[in-house]
């Protein structure tokens, strides 16, 4: 099954989404190994947990997308 190619800001814009916390910006870079992992950016309180739950989220989505060139 062919995956479909999405955009850095569409891949963000879906993981914001799913994670249901406010005050959060996440960041979708490409990694060599994983094709692509989010980067969570909030208050500190909030750090650990939201970037385990945007982890989880993108695992997810790899399954169907790629990042797009």
């Amino acid at each position: 099954m062919q995956k479909e190619a999405k955009t850095d800001s569409e891949l963000e814009d879906m993981i914001l989404q799913r994670l249901l916390i406010g005050g959060v910006f996440v960041s979708v870079r490409r990694d060599p190994i994983l094709g692509w992992r989010p980067t969570v950016v909030t208050a500190p309180k909030h750090t650990r947990n939201a970037q385990e739950l945007a982890d989880k989220i993108a695992a997810d989505l790899r399954k169907k997308f790629t990042l797009k060139e």
